[in-house]
């Protein structure tokens, strides 16, 4: 086959991917940790556990250069997690050719059947329903995806050839892995020996009684002290070292954005261990994998979707060549990933936790699609209709123009808040949004927003980007730090606040007394979220007389906030939201909003805006059901 076909099949896995993840992007930040992910980008911070110094690191130097292509940061980084989700299609494509020529024979020449089956394999996977939902986010997963596709076509490469150059590309694939999501491609490594064994890609020897068979037998152990796999290991472990190095050295300096500090051995080792998150995965949560197995299920499902048969094909064909070892090796580490995140008591994120074993399973779907090619002629001419299929029935699904999360969220804020306010908020995509529009791109410098445990996830932010409420608020909230250090040494650095015994719950208390005597002395609006509100209220922070201020209640009239009463939100209308656990929380913090809205307006005879509040509350609840219906482990009941 002429070299020109080559390069046509390989750029259309990178370019076709690229074009469709471009195409149905958003500019604004998502939910959950997209704001912690622009900030700590934009400033080369600290993210949360495990740290992800490769994607802050490697985002961060890219966006310094994309700045002059597209003049903006969090369109920089959905640039980058384009770039990265469209490069792991093309090396999934490029590894598949040599897998498949592998099993044709071919040592030179490839055939057409070849690249078209590699080629569908990239695409199926690329525009996989899952794959394509975090391709264009402010997240880490495209990248780790990418990194994982340089570790799978690096050993797929050296298994054939036994360069050196491809040992390289493997290693460095594993590490920024291990210096990323680390959790996710660590449950990979028991896989990785095979790639260095003669009969991973190859039909399974009889067992016999000889000297000979007994070492192939033993082949996988004694990979582990061959001298190929210890130079694989060596320049993994040196890159991986670099980057939580450079981890470890940033973390000791200040700045306005870090979650957690792991700048000795100590916190170090608590981040890297999974920090506040920890408590995830080993809690158990009664009934939570029922509720999950049905939703995760169906992932796989539509991963796969109309390329369902060809994966069983390729499964079948697999087995059919005794290369049972490849066949069970994308299964098993399926099914150990798949396993383990139905147990996680966690509602955002965790469906990403597949995306490395759904690139394994293009193993399987480019074997099935080439095996059907040579039972039937006419599936050449039939495959370009089922990858236009797939891309046209997942289009609209994945199309997030409308999923305008942090600038409506954003405007709604300025519009609900008075100059010079102080919010405390509960709402972690509200609060690590902001913190990155602020600092990131100087929006609205006059609010203090903080999170409602005052410190946020570190306990010298507040000091450092709010002096002037520090120095009002100091001896209360040293108190409350102290306090909090010696019953929770890594609270203070992180996520959390346990105020399990009197004396830690009054110094907080105490100190939230201070910030409202701060706002009274200034006559700025103490606010906060209906969830904070709650909170405080309880102990006597809010008295009787509360105001609403749009999505936000005030110890004062505001006068602001109408327009959030009809929720000019085009997100809550998006068919992306029905497939967004992360979302959840912001829907039941509007429920609340609009809740005390209807009592608010209704006390003072605001016919129009109580009216509007019902009307948009009966929306909410409307839209809750189907989300339930959708995703019911999201809204079990707390503890169960």
């Amino acid at each position: 086959m002429k070299k020109h076909w080559y390069k046509l099949f390989a750029l259309a896995s990178f370019l076709i991917p690229f074009a469709l993840y471009w195409f149905t992007k958003t500019t604004s930040l998502g939910f959950a940790d997209a704001g912690e992910f622009a900030i700590v980008t934009k400033i080369a911070g600290i993210a949360h556990a495990p740290g992800f110094p490769a994607y802050v690191l490697s985002g961060w130097l890219f966006s310094k250069a994309a700045l002059i292509f597209t003049g903006n940061h969090v369109l920089s980084m959905v640039l980058f997690s384009t770039l990265c989700n469209a490069a792991a299609s093309l090396l999934l494509y490029l590894a598949s050719v040599k897998l498949i020529s592998h099993f044709a024979g071919m040592q030179k020449e490839v055939s057409l059947s070849t690249r078209l089956s590699s080629f569908g394999a990239a695409i199926s996977f690329a525009t996989g329903y899952t794959v394509w939902h975090w391709a264009n986010s402010v997240e880490v997963y495209a990248f780790h995806l990418f990194a994982f596709s340089l570790l799978i076509y690096g050993l797929t490469f050296y298994n054939f050839e036994k360069g050196k150059l491809y040992l390289a590309i493997a290693a460095t694939g594993l590490a920024m892995a291990l210096a990323n999501h680390h959790l996710t491609v660590i449950f990979f490594l028991p896989f990785i020996p095979f790639f260095f064994t003669e009969n991973f890609f190859n039909p399974a020897q009889p067992v016999q009684k000889s000297k000979k068979n007994v070492i192939k037998k033993q082949g996988y152990f004694s990979v582990l002290l061959s001298r190929e796999f210890r130079f694989f290991i060596l320049i993994t472990a040196a890159i991986t070292i670099l980057f939580y190095g450079w981890m470890f050295i940033r973390a000791s300096q200040d700045m306005v954005f870090q979650f957690g500090q792991p700048d000795n051995l100590s916190r170090l080792f608590y981040h890297l261990a999974g920090g506040a998150w920890q408590k995830n995965t080993v809690t158990r949560t009664e009934g939570l994998v029922a509720l999950r197995f049905p939703y995760f299920t169906m992932l796989l499902v539509k991963h796969l979707f109309l390329f369902i048969p060809f994966a069983t094909a390729g499964f079948v064909f697999l087995f059919q060549k005794k290369m049972k070892t490849l066949a069970y090796a994308v299964l098993v580490y399926f099914l150990l990933l798949f396993v383990y995140q139905l147990r996680i008591d966690q509602t955002a994120d965790t469906d990403a936790y597949l995306l490395l074993p759904f690139f394994f399973f293009g193993f399987p779907v480019a074997a099935g699609i080439y095996f059907s090619l040579q039972k039937f002629f006419w599936i050449r001419f039939a495959l370009p209709v089922w990858v236009v299929a797939q891309i046209a029935f997942y289009f609209p699904l994945q199309n997030k123009k409308d999923f305008n999360v942090s600038e409506s969220l954003m405007r709604q804020l300025d519009e609900c808040t008075p100059k010079g306010a102080v919010l405390l908020i509960s709402d972690w995509t509200l609060v690590s949004q902001y913190n990155y529009f602020r600092f990131g791109e100087n929006f609205r410098p006059d609010l203090t927003l903080l999170n409602y445990d005052l410190k946020f996830t570190n306990w010298k932010l507040l000091p450092f980007n709010f002096p002037q409420l520090y120095q009002y608020i100091k001896p209360e909230y040293d108190r409350f730090i102290e306090l909090l250090g010696i019953t929770h040494p890594q609270e203070i650095y992180n996520t959390g606040c346990t105020l399990n015994t009197p004396e830690l719950m009054n110094a907080y208390i105490n100190t939230v007394l201070k910030i409202k005597s701060y706002c009274r002395k200034r006559n700025l609006a103490f606010m906060s979220d209906p969830k904070a509100y709650l909170f405080l209220k309880e102990y006597k922070v809010y008295g009787n007389e509360s105001h609403m201020s749009g999505m936000f209640i005030s110890d004062k009239s505001t006068t602001l906030g109408k327009s959030f009463l009809s929720l000019p939100f085009k997100w809550l209308h998006s068919r992306q939201l029905l497939s967004e656990p992360a979302a959840t929380d912001k829907i039941v913090d509007f429920e609340a909003a609009l809740e005390f809205s209807k009592s608010y307006y209704r006390l003072l005879n605001d016919t129009a805006s109580c009216q509007s509040a019902e009307k948009s509350y009966l929306f909410i609840k409307d839209l809750q059901k189907k989300l339930k219906a959708n995703m019911p482990f999201v809204y079990r009941s707390k503890g169960k």
